[in-house]
């Protein structure tokens, strides 16, 4: 791990000065309680993870609930190999999802997050219209 960074209260972070080399970020999604976990029959979907490239946003269904994940700020960041992935790293207690890999093209790159939670109707409703259900590609090297 390079770095471990908790968002702030509007789900913000940012990682500044990073070295030249290859990258993942993962999170850790907290628990989302009433309204936002309520899904209805109609909003079911089997989409766990999407990606709107055109938005640089990726959507994530999971036990934690439902959410966004907004990149931006992108510095010396080669966004030819910037790729949203979708790879679950589960422990006992916590869940860690990988949701991207990228490599920087030279030191000073930067890149900030941002994660927002969503209702089940939202993200039913997104991820149908950008019909990119990353969570069924295979992660070379990732068994």
């Amino acid at each position: 791990m390079v770095a471990f960074q908790k968002t702030g209260e509007k789900g913000k972070t940012a990682f500044q000065y990073i070295e030249d080399g290859n990258y993942r970020i993962m999170l850790v999604f907290p628990q989302q309680e009433g309204k936002y976990l309520k899904e209805k029959r109609r909003h079911r979907t089997l989409t766990k993870a999407a990606y709107n490239e055109k938005n640089k946003t990726y959507y994530y269904q999971g036990k934690e609930g439902y959410f966004s994940v907004k990149f931006s700020g992108t510095k010396r960041i080669d966004t030819e190999n910037f790729k949203a992935i979708f790879h679950e790293n589960k422990d006992d207690d916590e869940s860690e999802i990988e949701v991207a890999q990228f490599q920087t093209k030279r030191k000073g790159a930067q890149i900030s997050v941002q994660v927002k939670k969503m209702k089940a109707k939202q993200f039913n409703k997104i991820t149908r219209k950008v019909g990119n259900d990353i969570s069924l590609f295979p992660i070379p090297g990732i068994k």
